[in-house]
């Protein structure tokens, strides 16, 4: 009753395990089950693969065989409920590689990466019955392009030096200068000139940041102050034109907002200070200033007389000057060069940094648009002329006099000392013979020196200069002399004296 009840209940549950050794039995079928369909599966690869061309591109994987592990199952243990029946296992089988030309990619193409926000694509394989490593099918909507990156913060401008910076030309005023000199030094000169700036040109930028004007704006109205004189003729380049154009520009100061007419005329003049590289203009400008940037060049080198003649070249030495009784005033305004004052001569002083504006003021574009561009040749070739003969004493009367500029420290930074960089230029324009020697701009200051050297060398004009000059540096022989004359004249009296005195006794 018992075996036949137990084999009704094992059919009942489909052959299902009874005991330890019958549930060991059928663990075991199941896994050699496994491995035979897992081997029968990659024998069918092969085979297809072989059938096939053989392809440069990498095949579809073959997916793994699960293995079904049956349930235990203790059925001596009263009133357990037997589990359900276990389905049987189904595996999958990738479809074969579809052939080349369809779907194996180049080895050069880079393979699409499906966008994860599209939909999921519903078409599957049939023959896979929409298993997970089915290929899917090409999206045709192109990737939405990437949001653009959010605008960089503009940085702040760093604070601008404060006056006590600029009185003391600290580091930091002088790294602020930088990229205003490089503004201003590309709008003023030529290409070919180098990047250094003028010392009288970052002076005048200094001095208008003190007086409240501001440097950056400052800078910025010089550069359209270059521009509209290239810009214009000079019957064109009114004063007052420039400042109705660039009195509605944010860059011109607001200090002159409530100021009359004549501060901006003033101020104007100040940006020309510094395009010309010079100290100041105030005195060309009183009592009024010329209308045009043009008319400031006749007053300050006068044109010559109608019946006066131009002179050929510059004939008189600084040796000679002196010997004249004339004294040789040393100045940095490179306006006054030549310019004869009461019994003084002004003369430009030379360093290495004025030899290098001198040599360098043809390309100024400031310069040469009023007319002015020839003044650093005229001054080189005035310099040969006053120094000619000092070679041969080492230029000791031009050092002793000032009008050369040494710097000892030079020679401590690894550069060439002024006196050899003055003394090579000066030489290689004496010995330029295409060179215009002729005066120009400085012609009117030449003929009222050399009228004043014919006047002095008169034999009473120099008489009275010489006993001056005995006067006052030897008194004693001076005086001398003037005792042993008084003499000298009394002893000739006393013998005309006698003589005739004689003669009226004999007679």
């Amino acid at each position: 009753m018992s075996a036949h009840g137990s084999s009704a209940s094992s059919l009942h549950l489909g052959n299902e395990p009874t005991s330890p050794a019958e549930h060991l039995d059928a663990l075991l079928r199941s896994f050699l089950l496994a491995q035979l369909l897992k081997s029968a599966v990659e024998s069918s690869d092969e085979e297809n693969n072989a059938d096939q061309q053989p392809l440069s591109g990498p095949s579809a994987p073959s997916m793994p065989t699960p293995v079904v592990m049956p349930h235990p199952f203790v059925a001596n243990i009263e009133g357990a409920r037997p589990p359900p029946p276990m389905p049987e296992p189904q595996f999958m089988v990738p479809p074969p590689p579809p052939p080349f030309s369809q779907s194996m990619p180049s080895p050069w193409q880079i393979p699409q990466v499906p966008d994860q926000h599209s939909a999921p694509s519903t078409n599957a394989s049939p023959a896979t019955n929409g298993a997970p490593f089915a290929n899917p099918a090409p999206s045709t909507n192109p990737p939405p392009p990437p949001p653009p990156p959010p605008p960089r913060p503009t940085p702040p401008r760093p604070p601008s030096p404060d006056d006590t910076d600029v009185a003391r030309t600290t580091m930091k005023w002088r790294l602020f200068l930088i990229p205003l000199s490089n503004r201003i030094c590309e709008a003023l000169y030529e290409q070919t000139r180098s990047a250094s700036l003028p010392s009288a040109v970052t002076g005048d930028i200094s001095y208008l940041k003190l007086d409240g004007y501001g440097a950056r704006d400052s800078v910025e109205n010089m550069c359209a102050l270059i521009q509209f004189l290239l810009d214009n003729r000079w019957e064109e380049q009114v004063v007052d034109k420039f400042i109705d154009l660039r009195k509605a520009k944010p860059e011109w100061p607001a200090k002159l907002k409530d100021q009359p007419h004549s501060q901006h005329v003033h101020y104007v003049w100040l940006l020309m200070n510094g395009l010309l590289a010079v100290i100041g203009l105030k005195p060309y400008l009183e009592p009024d200033p010329p209308a045009t940037f043009a008319g400031i060049v006749p007053r300050i080198f006068p044109p010559l007389e109608p019946a006066a003649v131009k002179p050929q070249r510059f004939s008189f030495t600084a040796r000679e000057l002196i010997e004249e009784g004339f004294v040789i005033q040393p100045t940095s305004n490179l306006l006054d060069h030549l310019k004869l004052v009461g019994n003084a001569v002004n003369v430009y002083t030379l360093s290495s940094d004025e030899i290098q504006l001198l040599m360098g003021y043809d390309q100024n574009r400031a310069a040469r648009a009023i007319g002015l561009s020839n003044l650093g040749g005229e001054i080189l070739h005035s310099y040969v002329a006053l120094v000619e003969g000092e070679f041969h004493e080492c230029y000791r009367l031009p050092i002793s006099l000032g009008m050369f500029k040494i710097d000892d420290e030079r020679v401590k930074r690894g550069q060439y000392d002024d006196l050899t960089v003055v003394t090579g230029v000066l030489r290689l324009y004496r010995n330029d013979r295409n060179g215009d020697r002729q005066p120009h701009l400085l012609a009117s200051r030449v003929l009222v020196i050399e009228r004043a050297l014919r006047k002095r060398r008169h034999w009473y004009n120099r008489l009275r200069r010489d006993i001056h000059k005995r006067k006052k540096e030897e008194p004693w022989m001076f005086w001398g002399a003037v005792l042993a004359v008084f003499f000298g004249v009394c002893t000739v009296i006393q013998t005309v004296t006698s003589v005739w005195s004689l003669v009226a006794s004999l007679g």
